[in-house]
Formats: C-alpha cells, sequence, structure tokens
C-alpha cells in the first residue's frame, strides 16, 4: 500500500522519482523499490516524506483511507494565489461575523 501511495502523492506534487530520490538524499532505484513494494522506507525517511508532502502517516501507510488535510491541499491547488487570498479573506470575515454577531455564537 505504502508503495501505490507513494508514488500517488508524488506526482499530485509534480515530482519525479529523481526529484524524491533528491529530496531524501537516497538514489533513485531506492525510489523504484519503495513503489514497488519491493522494500519499505525506514521510519526516519517515512516521518521526512510525511512532512515534505504534508500527509499524515496513517494515509501513507494505508491505515487511512482518507487524510482531510491531504484532500484539502489537492483542492486548493486548483486556486490562484488571487482566488487563494480571496478565500483566506472571505474566512477571516466570517469568523469576525461569528465573534460579532450574538445570534450566530
Amino acid at each position: 500500500m505504502i508503495g501505490e501511495r507513494l508514488a500517488e502523492i508524488r506526482k499530485d506534487h509534480g515530482d519525479k522519482q529523481t526529484d524524491l530520490a533528491q529530496k531524501l538524499n537516497v538514489t533513485v532505484s531506492t525510489v523504484r523499490s519503495w513503489e514497488q513494494e519491493k522494500s519499505s522506507p525506514p521510519h526516519e525517511t517515512l516521518v521526512h516524506i510525511c512532512r515534505l508532502y504534508h500527509v499524515s502517516s496513517d494515509y501513507l501507510l494505508g491505515l487511512s483511507d482518507i487524510d482531510p488535510a491531504y484532500v484539502q491541499h489537492k483542492r486548493l491547488q486548483n486556486f490562484t494565489k488571487k482566488e487563494l487570498a480571496e478565500l483566506k479573506d472571505y474566512e477571516e470575515y466570517l469568523m469576525w461575523k461569528k465573534r460579532n454577531i450574538p445570534s450566530l455564537k
């Protein structure tokens, strides 16, 4: 499961196997071996992958089918920087509104 998930996450971030290998300071054949389920990354490397791609270890290891943070990350990639700024502004407005209008508390 980890190999399939790792390949999916890597590709979603636009990385090639060579890119991931460089980021983790391992060989391309090592990354290929992980993705083909011939071997597994050591614990420290799993942690590094999770931090690198902002994904939970449960999702990467196949213990969970959904990682809400990763799903949101993929969804937000569809927006431009300007649209993301507008979303942030709207979120701040809604939080302000919630704090300042008694009927919404």
